[in-house]
């Protein structure tokens, strides 16, 4: 049961990771939406928008997978006591 515990422990270190990174990319997007919104940056702030959407929504299905494991994690646990 050790084992299951250590892998799953080492999968939600994953996810947080990966939930960092997005972070990370999340405000480089921001910050380029607020640089590139003149007139003629239409097409550029477009796109930086839409890629905020997507990691946008990644973060949302991540931290709900979080959620979930970290929930098993504990129901895991409490059943080893």
């Amino acid at each position: 049961m050790v084992q299951k515990m250590n892998e799953l422990y080492l999968i939600m270190d994953d996810f947080l990771q990966v939930e960092y990174r997005q972070k990370a990319l999340l405000s480089v997007l921001k910050a380029l939406e607020g640089y590139y919104s003149e007139d003629e940056q239409e097409e550029l702030k477009l796109l930086v928008s839409n890629g905020k959407w997507a990691v946008e929504g990644l973060q949302e299905q991540m931290q709900s997978s979080i959620n979930r494991l970290d929930n098993y994690i504990a129901l895991v646990a409490g059943k080893e006591q």
